[in-house]
């Protein structure tokens, strides 16, 4: 959840293999074709084609309508692009977008643009802003160095808040409370942000799948770029690495993963980027933690700090390795001393069968030991 929310999702340069649909119900595997809306001449036959084939029926020298005197008729797809890209901007819901796209391969690659930009604004949507864990003893006035301007500050110290509170079988409100950075927290303050892009795409899939009154092959064709995986948009052939926007300091995947083979672009299983800023943002007032780790982790030096994850590849690229600091030895040595403080020695060997019994794991998200 939280590494979802701090990756910066990577466009899909080429649309992946789809299957081609067929009425019969047979079907083949070929590569989708990379057009784009400035690849495509605006003057030529837009058929309705499944990445390059003719459907079934069609035929290859079908004659397009003329009007009177001779002239070819002018269809939508006949359009200029410009015009094309500005009824794709006005259309209000995605759906539409994805049924209009389907009417071509030339509308296809207008409707594709808008479906990549909807989808990956799931993603990193906590990408560079201030985050912090904050524990419910903080005490009014005790903020991350650097969180808030002055300015703020001044403003914080003079709001109060009705604040409500669920407590177990207990419901209650406290009236005009001093406002700390717990109450920011709350539900009735804060919203919960949701990371949903799978669960939504198979939505916007079902939705335009029942518009259909008959099984349509290009709609099939084109099922995994409506239905994605988050893989798509976080590919896992890449390196990733967790960055600290503040301080610019960076930490490479590879340090923190229990294994090598746990490394799944940024998402790592068992022990990952969410466990490494976790360990170091959280805030309280309060020493009190539970733990029998020694370091003061309610004091997280990362508290308040503002973080990204993101592709080597992209970061060597806007900062050419200019000024930022591999801290990656650090975090996963802080990170180890905690568990190994709490489950001893050797619980890097043995997390992988906790990780496999977690209550909220998918069915078949399991890990080879």
């Amino acid at each position: 959840m939280l590494v979802h929310l701090l990756a910066v999702p990577v466009r899909p340069q080429t649309p992946p293999s789809i299957p081609a649909g067929s009425r019969n119900g047979r079907r083949g595997t070929q590569t989708a074709t990379g057009d784009s809306p400035q690849d495509i001449s605006t003057g030529g036959q837009a058929e309705r084609k499944v990445d390059g084939e003719a459907l079934a029926g069609s035929s290859r020298h079908h004659k397009r309508p003329k009007l009177h005197g001779g002239n070819d008729a002018l269809t939508f797809s006949h359009l200029p692009s410009d015009v094309h890209r500005l009824v794709f901007d006005h259309i209000e819901f995605i759906e539409d977008v994805v049924c209009l796209g389907l009417a071509s391969r030339h509308l296809w690659a207008f409707a594709r643009l808008h479906i990549h930009a909807y989808y990956m604004s799931f993603l990193g949507r906590w990408a560079g802003e201030n985050i912090v864990c904050v524990g419910e003893d903080v005490e009014r006035g005790d903020y991350p160095p650097g969180m808030f301007s002055a300015e703020e500050l001044d403003t914080l110290q003079q709001t109060t808040t009705n604040a409500y509170f669920d407590d177990d079988c207990i419901k209650y409100t406290m009236c005009n409370q001093p406002i700390t950075l717990y109450h920011f927290a709350l539900p009735s303050i804060s919203d919960m942000e949701k990371v949903e892009l799978e669960k939504e795409s198979l939505r916007i899939y079902s939705h335009c799948e029942n518009r259909a009154k008959l099984e349509d092959p290009a709609f099939m064709a084109r099922r995994s770029e409506i239905a994605v995986r988050y893989s798509t948009y976080l590919p896992r052939d890449q390196l990733w690495i967790l960055r600290n926007l503040t301080t610019k300091e960076f930490v490479r995947s590879e340090a923190i993963a229990v294994k090598p083979r746990y490394i799944h672009g940024p998402d790592i299983q068992v022990l990952g980027f969410g466990e490494g800023v976790l360990s170091r943002i959280c805030w309280s007032t309060s020493s009190s933690t539970g733990l029998h780790h020694t370091t003061n982790i309610s004091r997280g030096v990362w508290a308040g700090h503002r973080f990204d994850i993101t592709t080597l590849a992209r970061h060597e690229d806007d900062t050419k390795g200019v000024g930022w600091t591999d801290v990656s030895d650090e975090v996963a040595r802080e990170i180890a001393d905690i568990w190994e403080c709490e489950y001893g020695a050797h619980i890097r060997d043995e997390l992988w069968y906790w990780y496999q019994r977690r209550p909220n794991r998918g069915y078949f998200d399991t890990i080879p030991p």
